[in-house]
């Protein structure tokens, strides 16, 4: 998306285009590594000198809105954010935290319509499982 077209999106949804706001979308982009809203934060702080969480958040939950981002929770208390809002799956690595794309395939038709599908699956990644230490992985709880 070009900057014109980025402004255009927040002009659509009422809001300024702002240093901040272009650079949280640029961020998602580019950056396709299943942020959170701290990284992102980070992120934008660097590049733009200032920002605030509430930014972070409405700008985030406006992207959510028009279909632009997917919000998926991996925790009580946490979620990552996924430009990539086509159909799939994620693997979050309970040694390391990283978190990666998973495919999958399933038939809903006989559910009915289903509007959104949200599949997370916890485990060890294959770099945290071939650690020689097993005192390295935690019990899944």
């Amino acid at each position: 998306m070009t900057t014109g077209q980025i402004a255009d999106m927040l002009r659509s949804k009422g809001l300024k285009v702002t240093p901040q706001r272009v650079e949280i979308i640029r961020f998602l982009q580019t950056h396709r590594t299943h942020p959170t809203a701290q990284q992102i934060y980070e992120h934008v702080l660097r590049k733009v000198g200032s920002v605030s969480f509430t930014t972070i958040y409405n700008t985030v939950r406006v992207l959510e809105q028009m279909g632009q981002v997917r919000k998926i929770p991996i925790s009580e208390t946490g979620a990552i954010y996924d430009i990539d809002t086509s159909d799939h799956g994620h693997f979050v690595c309970e040694v390391c935290g990283s978190v990666y794309d998973i495919s999958y395939e399933v038939s809903f038709q006989i559910l009915g319509q289903v509007k959104r599908t949200e599949l997370v699956v916890y485990g060890v990644c294959e770099k945290c499982a071939g650690k020689d230490s097993a005192t390295d992985i935690k019990a899944p709880s």
